[in-house]
């Protein structure tokens, strides 16, 4: 059975968020490996900076690749680097929810309080790609033909099987021509919209900066992900 995480506190906040914001951080280049080893290093940093919170238990993703099916736990906040280290072969996500208020930074500065959490991705498998964002369809590059598209879900991402071709001309799929029809209409290269690994931040508002103001928080980032791009996934379902 699903694990559903906390994100109320019934004394401060209502049972009903409504719809929330959601900004996605990913490498500038989709071809930049990334790897478990800085995945699990910036998962650190986190921690170090005071972001989350090493004294709270941790919710766990993994899909093993290809053709398993999603495994969801708690652990430890201790051991939860090392999981993001385990995940060869398999996409794995680790979460957590916390609240400024409480004392830990808020890297996009918002005043008002309200909940933040933080899910780090990571794809361990050359064959696959995380899309952050809800995709519908996929015109290829090489033909222009567009066909529906139906990435297998994972935690509130979806993954792209690169081992499939075009039904209409037998290409494989190219992230620097393919283009992705978003589900809300809009077009990008597949290359735009896809990444290996990802930082989600949801919280209850969009931010009002289109980057992340805090810089230290930014460059523990950098030092996984190289230099970064930022995605804007605006009146969604909470997690």
């Amino acid at each position: 059975m699903p694990l559903h995480r906390e994100r109320t506190d019934p004394i401060r906040t209502p049972d009903d968020l409504g719809l929330v914001h959601r900004r996605w951080v990913l490498p500038d280049d989709v071809h930049r490996e990334v790897g478990l080893a800085r995945a699990s290093g910036l998962w650190h940093a986190l921690f170090d900076l005071k972001v989350i919170d090493p004294s709270e238990e941790v919710f766990l993703y993994r899909l093993r690749l290809p053709g398993g099916s999603q495994e969801e736990s708690r652990l430890p906040a201790v051991a939860s680097a090392g999981a993001l280290l385990a995940g060869a072969s398999a996409a794995t996500a680790v979460s957590q929810v916390v609240y400024p208020e409480e004392g830990f930074r808020d890297p996009y500065l918002v005043p008002g309080g309200g909940y933040r959490d933080y899910t780090l991705y990571v794809v361990g498998s050359p064959r696959h790609l995380l899309l952050p964002l809800a995709v519908s369809g996929l015109a290829c590059g090489a033909c222009g033909q567009e066909r529906p598209l139906d990435p297998v879900p994972f935690a509130e991402a979806s993954l792209l099987d690169l081992d499939t071709s075009c039904p209409a001309c037998g290409a494989a799929p190219s992230t620097d021509s393919d283009r992705v029809r978003l589900k809300s209409g809009a077009i990008f290269l597949l290359g735009e919209t896809a990444a290996r690994a990802a930082l989600a931040i949801e919280l209850p508002a969009n931010p009002p900066d289109e980057e992340m103001p805090d810089e230290e928080v930014a460059a523990a980032l950098q030092t996984a992900f190289g230099p970064t791009d930022e995605l804007s996934d605006d009146g969604v379902e909470p997690s």
